[in-house]
């Protein structure tokens, strides 16, 4: 009998650096790895907020809270972690548990050169903040989708449809989703940033245009556009 079992995660409604809930991707049992902790800057050593760290081949999955520090359990003794975060070239780097880890991400565009006083990192982002049309990496409140984490879970899993052409595969997939939450908590310029074909991009897509609105993001206590990007793992197992 086939049963198949879609499951969501996401890098970005949480603030602390608690891992994102665990994806079990069949029946078999997964032996618990100890954990990974490790802080995520800029090129200038600014830590990043809001980073999607994931073990690649995995449901494994967490972001950066506000110091730039992450929280992850790994599936093996060396695991292969993905960073991403909007603005920035997404980076893979080979890890071993109980190892701490300092990731400086790399701009897409040059970076300046390393001031030599303290980094003024508030004035710059209230400052950027002040425009109406700009869109924040991160905020001082978060976007949320109304009801938390476990309303978000129940919308995708009432929303959301295994594809057909990977059921009759019986394949697996991860879908990552970025959009922008506005002032008014709407989604818009929902795009895929990585998918995996077979359906489920469409569809991933298709579940995060059909979110209700978010409560939006505020700094300075003032609504702001805030990125966002969303995991949609697709998971396929069979029961004897």
């Amino acid at each position: 009998m086939l049963l198949f079992t879609l499951l969501v995660a996401t890098q970005l409604l949480a603030t602390s650096p608690a891992a994102a809930p665990k994806i079990n991707p069949g029946p078999a049992t997964v032996l618990a790895a100890p954990a990974l902790a490790g802080r995520v800057t800029n090129e200038v050593g600014v830590p990043l907020p809001g980073v999607f760290v994931a073990v690649q081949g995995t449901s494994q999955a967490t972001s950066t809270n506000a110091a730039g520090d992450f929280l992850l359990t790994l599936t093996s003794v060396k695991s292969v972690l993905l960073f991403k975060c909007q603005g920035y070239r997404d980076q893979t780097m080979t890890v071993a548990a109980n190892n701490p880890l300092t990731v400086k991400m790399q701009s897409l565009t040059k970076a300046a050169a390393p001031p030599s006083g303290p980094v003024p990192v508030a004035p710059a982002v209230e400052a950027e903040a002040t425009s109406p049309t700009t869109v924040l990496k991160f905020s001082e409140v978060l976007p949320a989708f109304p009801g938390g984490e476990s309303a978000y879970y129940a919308f995708v899993r009432q929303t959301a449809h295994f594809p057909g052409e990977a059921l009759k595969q019986g394949l697996s997939g991860t879908v990552y989703v970025s959009f922008v939450v506005d002032q008014q908590g709407r989604i818009i310029d929902a795009e895929i940033a990585k998918g995996c074909g077979h359906g489920f991009d469409e569809e991933a897509l298709r579940v995060i245009r059909l979110m209700p609105w978010w409560t939006p993001g505020l700094m300075g206590g003032k609504p702001v556009r805030v990125a966002r990007t969303m995991l949609v793992p697709f998971v396929f197992r069979t029961r004897d």
